[in-house]
């Protein structure tokens, strides 16, 4: 079981004071690699430097079909803000329609053809902005693994102690394509932990499966003081939140981007 870490006055981190202003940018098309058979690293580069927080999402307004008529496609974020590279920005697209399959067809003639595509950013409200004295857990289902590895990797980068538990759960075993990444950054921090889950029991498969609220019920003892995370379905979300209330978990504590595009019903 995982005690709830005190709070230091020294490992306190404050909240950004403002959100960065939202801007159109102009991106070249650098790179389309396919990480799975159904999963895409799709690499931006704008033309001026970026601004945003980890754990932000942008839109892009691409043309699919190529018919003059564009669509706005919302994307997490998954790399976070780099001065070194400040014109960079990593998506993870997973083809799983027949719309998704022309988005990644297009951005890969856009490649080929040194093309560009709007970027609008930075959107959202659930970025990193917790108390870095407390325990956090991100929570992620399938393609929402993007915004938690941002997230994760801004802590790294700000060498914070806090613990950092990283729960990704795929329907599928090939689905784990940042399984060597991560398990790389728990071997250099010891204050990450990192527990992919599979849905369903499979004879390939030798980790953990299961719900992800039923796992993190089995490591935890008290949610009262931990800041959570979480990126899915807005069903994955608040079902995870309100299983795992009576062991402590508030919502308020809770960051996710479902709370702004499909907030509960009263």
């Amino acid at each position: 079981m995982h005690k709830v870490a005190p709070v230091t006055e020294l490992s306190i981190t404050k909240p950004p004071a403002t959100k960065p202003p939202v801007i159109d940018h102009a991106c070249q098309v650098m790179g389309v690699t396919p990480l799975t058979k159904d999963t895409f690293e799709v690499e931006l580069q704008s033309f001026v430097s970026l601004n945003y927080h980890a754990g932000q999402y942008l839109k892009l307004e691409l043309d699919v079909n190529a018919d003059g008529q564009f669509h706005s496609l919302s994307y997490s974020i998954a790399n976070s803000f780099n001065p070194e590279q400040p014109h960079r920005l990593q998506l993870f697209i997973q083809n799983s329609s027949e719309l998704t399959d022309k988005i990644i067809k297009r951005l890969t003639k856009l490649n080929k053809d040194k093309g560009q595509v709007k970027a609008t950013l930075p959107m959202g409200r659930a970025f990193l902005q917790s108390d870095l004295g407390l325990n956090h857990l991100f929570i992620a289902a399938g393609s929402g693994i993007s915004k938690i590895k941002c997230l994760a990797e801004e802590i790294l980068k700000q060498q914070a102690d806090v613990n950092v538990t990283i729960y990704w759960s795929n329907k599928h075993v090939d689905d784990f394509y940042l399984l060597e990444e991560f398990q790389h950054w728990v071997e250099k921090n010891k204050n990450l932990t990192f527990k992919p889950i599979l849905e369903c029991a499979d004879t390939n498969w030798v980790g953990l499966s299961g719900y992800i609220y039923e796992v993190i019920k089995a490591d935890y003892d008290d949610l009262n003081n931990v800041q959570a995370y979480l990126c899915g379905s807005p069903k994955m979300v608040y079902g995870t939140i309100d299983r795992l209330k009576a062991y402590g978990l508030k919502e308020e504590n809770c960051y996710s981007d479902v709370f702004e595009y499909a907030p509960r019903i009263k």
